[in-house]
């Protein structure tokens, strides 16, 4: 066992290790930070010094095509994509109806069914050639690009 002055003596090496630990760290962090301050700029600085604005505006939601109203089941739906909308109208009414319903207005072939009245395995049919033909038509349209 150890006698009580080795172990108070111990923990007053740890205690100075630990102190230097920290003196030498918070040098460390204010060498950094004075490093630092050398290449940086405070945005307060800029804003009261300079004469141009340290913001952008996004310019993602500009209206690009002019949107498209499409009636489904009594509900309008909006195709802000010109392209999307004249491949839409390639669709016979039904085929778009069912696209839209699934895509736009977020029905699931259940709910579709009920309301068209028709099977469901007949929508997921119909919803799938839809589809197929779709792509069909928006390939046409890169290609003419």
């Amino acid at each position: 066992m150890l006698s009580t002055e080795y172990r108070e003596s111990i923990e007053r090496r740890f205690h100075a290790f630990c102190k230097a630990v920290l003196h030498n760290e918070a040098c460390n962090y204010y060498r950094e930070r004075k490093r630092k301050a050398k290449h940086e700029i405070s945005f307060e600085y800029l804003q009261e010094n300079t004469s141009f604005a340290l913001h952008s505006t996004d310019e993602y939601f500009i209206l690009q095509d002019k949107p498209t109203a499409f009636a489904v089941n009594g509900q309008t739906v909006i195709v802000y994509s010109e392209k999307l909308a004249k491949a839409l109208l390639c669709l016979s009414k039904r085929w778009r109806e069912i696209i839209l319903m699934r895509y736009y207005l977020q029905l699931n072939d259940k709910q579709i069914a009920a309301l068209l009245g028709k099977p469901r395995t007949t929508v997921n049919y119909q919803k799938n050639a839809a589809l197929k033909q779709l792509r069909a038509e928006m390939e046409k349209m890169k290609d003419e690009e």
